[in-house]
């Protein structure tokens, strides 16, 4: 919208009209990940549980962000989980030593490098205290153990990574070096200054042909979003020339962050205090820039991303868990192994001379046999079986059964007791 812009006359680049693009912005919205049409017409929620941040994507679709402290969580367009990358703990610039909690995520263009930054308040033993320390550093995208430091090095005092190009980044620090270049190798603290005005600037982003620069100015209450168009190339160049001044936010906003350049390096989303905005710049160049159409992408969002791939149709639903199976049924227990007699009927005489049963058993283990009269124990007897088969236990001798009498011997056997019937002739 054009009153929100300072302008100043002088050389001016026209703009071609948007066009339709497969764009998408990734964002957070009230702590989880979300991506959206840049006109807003179509947005995902791509996961869930709160207290995500840091989003961002290649130019392939995917996404990395974090939850809480970490680890980076790398994930397909639609949100679908592809692996996760655990960061290491890291030495900060005055000595102390950083938790592992990454944030301010960018993923390169090609989608092969992470940067991430590390910040906290740090005060080691014999230094001074009160400043925040924050460091850069680099990750292969494809791993699940963050790359050691050792190889692409620790960025000092920097912070907000940007890609520039697929091996070389924007980082943003404090006087001496807010707006700084790094290009991947393994030296620590080794950034060129490109832009060192009187004054704080950081959080800033070229757009992918070079041309133009957004960054944050001042601070607090005074908070600025303002423009540069790039002199020279920041691609190759060392750094390039300071750049020259475009214009810049008439209305200062403390909650200015993140300005992302659209694919087609005309178009800007960037958050504030109205949530994530989205403007078109149809003019741009050294002191003059005009983007009228302004809008809203969400007023509850934060930390745009923008990049050439679509947003999802529908989020990752991961399929249901498969039912339980079905119990299996456990089999009644086998009754216990009975011992057997096969005697039906004997004669008073056996009785009286100590009856001798033979009883068949499936196991070794003891026998005890008893004969009774009438409910009345009349005759008893043992016997310890060695081995399964048949064992004889004799009867105490009696003279109380008499011809015609039925007697019930009782046959206990590994604590079961069976009944059987005896005649007496």
């Amino acid at each position: 919208m054009l009153p929100r812009l300072l302008l100043a006359t002088g050389l001016l680049t026209l703009l071609a009209p948007a066009v339709a693009n497969a764009d998408s912005i990734v964002y957070i919205d009230q702590g989880n990940v979300w991506s959206a049409t840049p006109d807003g017409s179509r947005k995902v929620q791509l996961t869930n549980g709160g207290g995500w941040h840091s989003p961002t994507q290649a130019d392939d679709g995917r996404i990395a962000a974090v939850q809480g402290t970490g680890p980076i969580q790398v994930m397909a367009a639609d949100g679908r989980p592809l692996h996760t990358i655990t960061t290491p703990p890291a030495k900060s610039g005055d000595g102390g030593t950083f938790a592992p909690a990454p944030k301010q995520l960018s993923f390169s263009p090609d989608g092969t490098k992470i940067a991430y930054a590390y910040l906290s308040y740090s005060c080691p033993i014999a230094s001074s205290c009160g400043s925040i320390q924050r460091s850069v550093f680099y990750t292969d995208a494809d791993v699940t153990t963050a790359t050691p430091h050792s190889v692409y090095g620790n960025q000092h005092s920097v912070s907000n990574p940007e890609w520039v190009t697929n091996g070389r980044t924007l980082v943003f620090g404090g006087f001496g070096r807010q707006v700084a270049i790094d290009d991947l190798d393994a030296g620590d603290y080794n950034s060129q200054p490109w832009m060192v005005p009187n004054g704080d600037m950081g959080d800033g982003e070229v757009t992918r042909d070079g041309s133009k620069l957004a960054v944050t100015s001042d601070y607090g209450a005074n908070l600025k979003l303002t423009f540069f168009a790039v002199k020279g190339d920041v691609k190759t160049e060392f750094p390039p020339a300071y750049p020259d001044f475009a214009c810049e936010m008439t209305k200062p906003d403390p909650a200015y962050h993140d300005p992302t350049w659209a694919p087609d390096n005309a178009g800007i989303a960037y958050g504030s205090s109205k949530g994530i905005e989205v403007s078109r710049f149809t003019a741009f160049g050294p002191g003059v820039c005009a983007a009228p159409n302004d809008s809203i992408l969400t007023p509850t969002g934060s930390e745009p991303d923008w990049g050439p791939a679509n947003p999802p149709a529908a989020a990752y639903t991961p399929d249901p868990p498969a039912p339980p199976a079905p119990p299996v049924p456990v089999p009644a227990p086998a009754p216990p192994a009975k011992a057997t007699i096969a005697l039906t009927k004997t004669t008073a005489k056996a009785l009286r001379q100590g009856l001798a049963v033979k009883v068949t058993v499936p196991a070794a283990g003891k026998v005890t046999l008893s004969a009774n009269l009438k409910g009345k124990k009349i005759a008893a007897g043992s016997a310890t079986a060695k081995r399964g088969g048949p064992v004889t236990v004799r009867l105490s001798k009696t003279k109380k059964a008499k011809k015609g009498n039925t007697l019930t011997l009782k046959l206990t056997y590994s604590s079961v007791t069976s009944s059987h019937a005896v005649k007496v002739r």
